[in-house]
């Protein structure tokens, strides 16, 4: 990743399905990499208890989300599950952030496990800067972002960034992000 290394991660719900999307996604070719094997395999992921319920619900579903959903869960032996509020370091009670309760929840793991990042697809909107407010020193880490950065670390060609990205988009809404043309356009430069 651009700066320090991403080895220990907090990802929430939406960040976990996108990069599931191109396993799920039948029109995908099968030489398109794995963005979240790559992920599960490269440092170490949490997530709180919410979102593998957020995760659940979603399975729930006849779409392609369902299917990314029920890949992340199948995977289950990669990552931990931690509740936040378990922890002595941690508040007795969610906090009202105005976010969701998994990526309330995410922010409190993060903070409590000083994690590098965390991962998420809040990039827009005024999730982000409620997101970057809370956090008490990992960094925010956006999905398309983080398949850039794999790129310009040499574990992904740039055209292969750029097929995931663009796989990724129509399925959670990026097409038309101001934040992933900037993106995109760096893979060109």
């Amino acid at each position: 990743m651009s700066g320090r290394r991403l080895r220990t991660v907090v990802a929430d719900t939406s960040t976990l399905v996108g990069l599931a999307v191109p396993q799920a996604d039948a029109a995908v070719e099968t030489d398109v990499p794995d963005p979240l094997q790559y992920l599960l395999t490269s440092c170490e992921v949490f997530v709180p208890p919410e979102v593998v319920a957020e995760l659940r619900d979603i399975t729930q579903y006849q779409d392609i989300h369902a299917a990314a959903a029920s890949n992340v869960l199948a995977a289950r032996n990669h990552y931990t599950i931690e509740d936040p509020y378990e922890r002595d370091e941690s508040p007795d009670s969610r906090p009202t952030f105005g976010l969701d309760d998994g990526e309330t929840d995410g922010i409190v793991l993060a903070n409590v496990l000083d994690v590098d990042g965390v991962l998420t697809d809040e990039f827009g909107g005024t999730n982000f800067p409620l997101m970057h407010a809370v956090l008490q020193g990992p960094r925010i880490v956006p999905t398309p972002r983080l398949v850039v950065d794999y790129a310009r670390n040499g574990h992904l060609t740039q055209e292969e960034a750029r097929r995931l990205i663009t796989t990724i988009s129509p399925h959670r809404s990026w097409e038309t992000s101001p934040y992933v043309t900037q993106l995109l356009q760096r893979l060109d430069a």
